[in-house]
């Protein structure tokens, strides 16, 4: 936060109003495939759909009460199983193709762990289902990774276009551009841009734009 003060005059009122983002604090993430997992499962989902259809996935798996999904539970799950807990085909196959990583060594919580942010995100796209913006939210929230810049995520694009009054949703390389300032700390920075109110229009004519806060992914950062 000190550094981020420092470094950029214009984020840090955004910084002192808010204060400590602790969903960003490490959690000693000690199962990546769990987590994966259930960032599979809650991908465009609200978060009372996605934790309820989570839960009825692991009864399926026969975790214990609080515990974690392996890829062996998984894989013992048929996909018309799969699908009465709430999961799409295409769910059933991204959580399968996940196990099948895993299963063959092919990933590990280890391998994981051992890897740099380029590393994680060139390997966790080679599972079906698992993009840019998932393995962002993954570093950031799981992984406790503290240089991480989602340039895909809207509520973050949005954020910056409002703080820096910009014409248009930042791309790419103007985020990169405008946040160089906040390395080594660009995941902390990311999470304010969240909290940076934008302007939502009503959709009842002549009534006023209201403010809204863009949502942290609160199932992520669980």
């Amino acid at each position: 936060m000190q550094h981020l003060i420092a470094a950029d005059p214009v984020l840090a009122p955004v910084i002192q109003e808010h204060g400590l983002a602790s969903v960003l604090i490490g959690k000693d993430c000690v199962n990546v495939f769990d987590s994966l997992t259930r960032s599979i499962l809650s991908q465009q989902l609200a978060t009372g759909a996605a934790a309820a259809i989570t839960a009825r996935f692991k009864t399926a798996c026969k975790c214990e009460p609080g515990g974690k999904v392996t890829p062996a539970a998984v894989q013992s799950v048929s996909v018309a199983e799969m699908r009465a807990c709430g999961l799409s085909g295409r769910k059933a196959e991204y959580v399968l193709d996940l196990a099948r990583h895993f299963a063959e060594g092919l990933l590990s919580d280890e391998a994981i762990a051992g890897m740099d942010d380029e590393a994680l995100v060139r390997e966790l796209v080679k599972v079906k289902g698992i993009g840019r913006w998932s393995v962002d939210m993954f570093a950031m929230f799981h992984l406790g990774r503290p240089d991480v810049l989602p340039v895909g995520d809207l509520g973050v694009r949005k954020g910056m276009q409002t703080l820096y009054r910009l014409k248009a949703l930042p791309e790419a390389a103007e985020m990169e551009r405008l946040t160089d300032a906040w390395r080594p700390y660009r995941s902390l920075g990311s999470y304010y841009m969240w909290r940076v109110p934008t302007q939502r229009a009503s959709s009842t004519p002549g009534k006023k734009k209201r403010a809204a806060k863009a949502a942290v992914p609160t199932v992520l950062a669980e």
